[in-house]
């Protein structure tokens, strides 16, 4: 093949390429756009997915991956936050690969308060909603408990802003939120931060990966802790909303002494009822820019 005739075959196969992922991940119109062969209806509820899991968990590695290949297919939809509480995340201060404690003190509360080990790990919620008469279940009931939570009304729109400053290493997260319908009863909002490509060692037993542990297992969307007033329980930010009402709630989060690293780190909001604790809608920021 002459000179010519590769740039010619280069081109061509560039815009094939282009081509491909436009139709494949490029939104159609609004409010709706594709991804992966997922019609993502943006007017429906967002979800949130709660992974709760370990690295001393030997079954938990493929609940981790699900919950991103959920987030990813269902993307701006759905968020996944992986909460890391219970035995299972307990720290072995002597073992090199299992010494660091992911746990935080909202994950920990919510772990309690859900009773969320009392069925084993991997489990996770769904917008802390009942499926098939539990509010956690097993990988086999994620997609399916999604497939519910999505088909419900939109009740709010929400976008969360970052304000970080490297030098005093405080964050700065503004949430606004507009309701669109009116709702009865009290709303909570409660703020979190989470971070991804944390690597450390986790235990595993599920094929096809043979190692009992994965020393630079990938860990995502991890929660890091609740930045609002009043940690896990949320803070109220409205009693009885009308349609149109307006929230700006700004937090600040303390990077000092902590070894996130801002870069990898998004905040994520969501409002929920204060009685049921059923998620309403759910928004994430960018990653944080240092």
């Amino acid at each position: 093949m002459d000179h010519n005739m590769k740039t010619i075959f280069q081109i061509s196969l560039f815009l094939l390429c282009g081509s491909l992922l436009l139709q494949s991940c490029t939104k159609v119109s609004d409010p709706y756009y594709t991804v992966k062969s997922v019609i993502v209806d943006t007017t429906k509820r967002s979800v949130l997915i709660e992974d709760y899991t370990g690295h001393r968990c030997p079954n938990c590695p493929p609940a981790g991956k699900m919950a991103n290949s959920l987030q990813e297919i269902y993307h701006g939809q759905v968020y996944a936050m992986a909460v890391h509480a219970g035995d299972f995340a307990k720290p072995m201060p002597n073992d090199p690969d299992l010494y660091p404690d992911y746990r935080c003190a909202a994950g920990d509360a919510w772990n309690t308060y859900f009773n969320i080990g009392a069925e084993g790990y991997p489990v996770g919620m769904v917008n802390r909603r009942l499926y098939k008469t539990k509010i956690s279940f097993g990988t086999s009931d994620w997609n399916s408990a999604i497939q519910v939570a999505v088909g419900l009304p939109k009740i709010a729109i929400m976008t969360v802003k970052n304000n970080y400053n490297s030098q005093t290493k405080l964050l700065s997260s503004k949430v606004d939120i507009k309701f669109l319908a009116s709702y009865k009863g009290k709303v909570n909002l409660t703020v979190c931060i989470l971070e991804d490509s944390i690597y450390g060692g986790q235990l595993n037993n599920v094929p096809p990966d043979s190692m009992p542990l994965i020393k630079h297992f990938r860990f995502m969307h991890m929660l890091r802790g609740a930045i609002n007033t009043n940690g896990s329980v949320g803070d109220e930010i409205a009693t009885n909303p009308s349609a149109n009402g307006l929230v700006s709630k700004t937090y600040t989060g303390d990077f000092n002494g902590k070894i996130w690293v801002p870069r990898h780190c998004t905040v994520i909001g969501f409002i929920s009822d204060a009685d049921t604790k059923e998620v309403l809608h759910v928004s994430k920021s960018s990653y944080i820019n240092p």
